[in-house]
């Protein structure tokens, strides 16, 4: 299984031929996907909102669906995906953690420092039915949206350079009580890796965006390992 997170994929950035490249790399695998959040710098999947990277990365997972498993978790900066594109994955979920069945859990982790309480209602204020009901009769929504998210980037950007490590392993640590034995988190652009006392491992994994790394995951033997995604292929 690869795991990928915060890619932030733009035309903007230029690093789009990069991860559709990637994307063709891995179709020659038997891997499975795993999407950590965050793959887009902006994805409201909405009419008008989508891009033609978006619709041609829709196109891939549609098509290689049938081959592999693909989840998407989503992250912040995505927006229902869930209720509108589901059918493009395996799964697809908004909430704030996916568990299998099996004793691993993905989480993004844009949720997990209670103390930014401006973004987590921010959050709620933005991933609700009416709010997809306003962005999709709002004129000039595109352009308003973008404009929004270029305010709040700052602000973001300063809490995610501040890893909050207390909240983290709170957060694991109650995880690991209820039956969780590993926790894969994206979010914060950076590596690390939490062990309780029982051996229990939460890894927060670098960034797509900075690094072009992936996660490779498998679990019988369970290995877990990090690297350039081209080291893969």
């Amino acid at each position: 299984m690869i795991i990928i997170t915060d890619a932030h994929i733009s035309k903007a950035r230029g690093n789009h031929t990069a991860f559709f490249t990637m994307l063709a790399a891995i179709e020659r695998t038997e891997h499975d996907l795993i999407f950590l959040g965050d793959i887009f710098d902006l994805w409201i999947a909405l009419p008008r909102y989508e891009d033609d990277i978006h619709i041609k990365f829709i196109a891939w997972c549609l098509e290689q669906k049938n081959r592999r498993t693909i989840g998407f978790l989503e992250g912040n900066h995505e927006f229902f995906l869930a209720s509108q594109r589901a059918e493009a994955f395996t799964w697809c979920s908004n909430d704030a953690w996916w568990q299998d069945g099996a004793g691993t859990l993905w989480v993004h982790g844009d949720q997990i420092n209670r103390r930014d309480r401006a973004y987590l209602a921010f959050k709620k204020l933005s991933k609700n039915h009416m709010a997809k009901l306003i962005l999709r009769s709002l004129p000039y929504g595109p352009e308003i949206t973008k404009s929004v998210k270029r305010g709040l980037k700052k602000r973001n950007n300063t809490f995610r350079m501040q890893v909050p490590w207390d909240e983290i392993k709170f957060f694991a640590n109650n995880r690991f009580a209820a039956g969780v034995d590993t926790i894969f988190m994206g979010h914060f652009h950076q590596a690390y890796c939490y062990r309780n006392q029982e051996s229990k491992k939460l890894y927060l994994l670098p960034g797509w965006l900075n690094t072009q790394e992936v996660t490779l995951y498998q679990k019988n033997p369970s290995t877990i390992s990090t690297m350039p995604w081209r080291k893969l292929f």
